[in-house]
């Protein structure tokens, strides 16, 4: 019972501390913005936590060996969520408030914090009072709180990369052009550096001098193709493969003339 007590006295007081640290506090690592990390933190810990806490909660006898694992493990999620919207205020002044999304960190925060303090609550009734009436009812309460923090975590992390990537990866995905222009070997030729970049793969002719910088092996192998037709090198790497080839036809200028 001591060591319960402290561990939860010890969890709830880190939590209280961060919530009333000063802001900017979790502004910054070595002079980047920290949002990006903590909450890459916070999407992957949160979640797995959740899980384990339901799985526990049909698992009791398993839950009443780990609980004390768990309530610090909770604690540090729920700092993790504090910083994280910290972090978030902090970077908005930088680059500017993406709304929705900070209107679900800030809805995380208060879930996250009710999940940590309804797991002390629940593990008192159920692990040292073994009142068996509040101990179901808190039962279900943390079946619907770990799903919450599920659920708005997914939502907290898509709306932010909604608002970060959404358009740029759009963007990405516009066909360059429609027309079905007809190109020779000889002007694709002139277009033979990674600034100018055009290649030929079979029967299509290719501006991929936007995929210099953005080739997921690096820019050498884009770069060995400009100014020429590199069906044989290209194929032989990703003949078949779904994904490069829809990258390539985003790329499309025109057909080879012979």
């Amino acid at each position: 019972m001591r060591k319960f007590a402290a561990i939860s006295g010890i969890s709830i007081a880190l939590v209280g501390v961060t919530y009333f640290l000063p802001y900017g506090t979790w502004a910054e690592i070595n002079s980047l913005p920290a949002h990006p990390l903590i909450v890459h933190g916070v999407v992957v810990l949160l979640p797995i936590v959740s899980i384990l806490l339901l799985i526990g909660i049909f698992k009791k006898p398993l839950l009443e060996k780990v609980h004390l694992f768990a309530i610090p493990a909770l604690a540090l999620a729920t700092v993790g969520v504090l910083a994280a919207k910290s972090s978030g205020d902090s970077l908005s002044a930088a680059v500017g408030l993406p709304e929705f999304h900070a209107e679900w960190g800030n809805n995380l925060v208060p879930l996250a914090m009710a999940l940590l303090a309804g797991f002390i609550i629940f593990s008192f009734f159920s692990f040292y009072k073994n009142i068996k009436i509040v101990s179901s009812a808190l039962s279900i309460i943390l079946v619907f709180l770990a799903i919450g923090n599920m659920a708005m975590t997914y939502v907290v992390g898509h709306s932010g990369a909604e608002s970060v990537w959404k358009e740029q990866y759009a963007e990405a995905k516009t066909p360059l052009s429609t027309a079905a222009r007809l190109i020779t070997l000889e002007e694709v030729k002139l277009h033979n550096t990674n600034t100018d970049c055009w290649t030929v793969v079979g029967e299509g002719v290719y501006d991929v001098t936007s995929f210099v910088n953005r080739h997921p092996a690096g820019s050498p192998a884009i770069k060995e193709m400009c100014g020429k037709n590199a069906s044989e090198d290209y194929l032989g790497e990703h003949s078949g493969q779904q994904e490069p080839e829809m990258w390539l036809e985003k790329l499309r200028i025109g057909n080879l003339k012979e």
